[in-house]
């Protein structure tokens, strides 16, 4: 199957990630966002069961972050953003 095909090429999905991830930034109607974000979250989950990880523990994270009495202010990492345009090219 496709899914253990990713299991098998940590490559494949960390690019289907990062193609993902790309679509989901440039889509603009409402029901292309919603599938880009299914597609994204199909291989975030793939990538979170190949590591390891179940959705309790995301929750948990989740439940801390929500927790916070000191947050960062939430700024986009620019070593991030210049991997990301390296890696997936700048379609501004």
């Amino acid at each position: 199957s496709y899914t253990k095909r990713l299991f098998e090429d940590p490559d494949l999905l960390r690019n289907k990630i990062l193609e993902e991830g790309q679509e989901l930034v440039e889509a603009t109607e409402p029901d292309h966002v919603a599938a880009e974000a299914a597609d994204l979250l199909y291989f975030a989950l793939v990538r979170c069961a190949a590591a390891g990880v179940a959705v309790a523990d995301i929750e948990k994270h989740l439940d801390h972050r929500a927790t916070k009495l000191k947050r960062r202010p939430g700024n986009a990492k620019a070593y991030r953003i210049a991997a990301a345009e390296a890696a997936l090219g700048d379609k501004k």
